[in-house]
């Protein structure tokens, strides 16, 4: 069974219409950065 990657060791490819793209160099694969970032939770203040 193969354990999920982190996507720890990347490398952008290519950046179109501000959208950076990378590649994890463990696992190969090809993905848009923002889904690396973590999410930022909104919260209610007034």
């Amino acid at each position: 069974m193969q354990l999920p990657c982190d996507h720890k060791r990347t490398v952008v490819l290519a950046r179109r219409d501000g959208v950076d793209y990378v590649e994890c160099l463990d696992c190969r694969q090809i993905f848009e950065a923002e889904d690396l970032e973590p999410a930022v939770a909104e919260s209610d203040e007034e």
